[in-house]
């Protein structure tokens, strides 16, 4: 019994994400014949692959997924494509000092926790709603607040290990 409900509860937290991705889709569509953008097969494919990641993502990973997929599209285009998605409000864009490079997530994301591995530029999400709510509370005068993003630089527990280890092993050597 209890392996069916778990089974009921997979499908419909699948349903609810196709239901909720087709909105954007939507939303997105909107946006392009709103600002007169022409509505192009990249966009959407941008956008479908955009949506498919689970965590934040870099252009070039995006690029990855879409060669993978075997869809011919160039970086610039891909580029171009996150900065609508931006401005459409769909994702929102940060800069991942462990990576140096700049990183999107979705904007229904953003009450996240990205831990950002200064080493191996791994990023966990972790999902704080007390301390989002905290500063959500918190307002700025003279600024208009669009969506907040906190990363936390550190080291992940395998690159904290290696160092301790390294550490251990230079010691030693003197």
């Amino acid at each position: 019994m209890f392996v069916i409900f778990l089974i009921f509860v997979e499908i419909f937290l699948a349903m609810s994400d196709v239901l909720n991705n087709s909105a954007i889709v939507k939303n997105f569509s909107n946006f392009l014949e709103k600002g007169n953008y022409r509505k192009t097969p990249e966009r959407f494919a941008v956008l479908s692959k955009a949506l498919a990641f689970n965590k934040p993502f870099t252009a070039e990973q995006l690029c990855q997924q879409l060669q993978s997929d075997a869809f011919k599209v160039s970086q610039s285009t891909v580029y171009s494509n996150l900065e609508l998605l931006t401005k459409a409000g769909i994702l929102c864009r940060f800069f991942n000092e462990g990576l140096q490079k700049l990183q999107f997530t979705r904007i229904s994301e953003v009450k996240f926790i990205h831990l950002v591995c200064l080493d191996c530029g791994k990023v966990k999400t972790v999902k704080d709603l007390a301390l989002a709510e905290e500063l959500h509370a918190k307002r700025y005068a003279a600024f208009s607040e669009q969506y907040r993003i906190m990363c936390v630089n550190g080291l992940c527990n395998t690159c904290a290990r290696n160092k301790k280890k390294q550490n251990i092993k230079t010691k030693k050597e003197l």
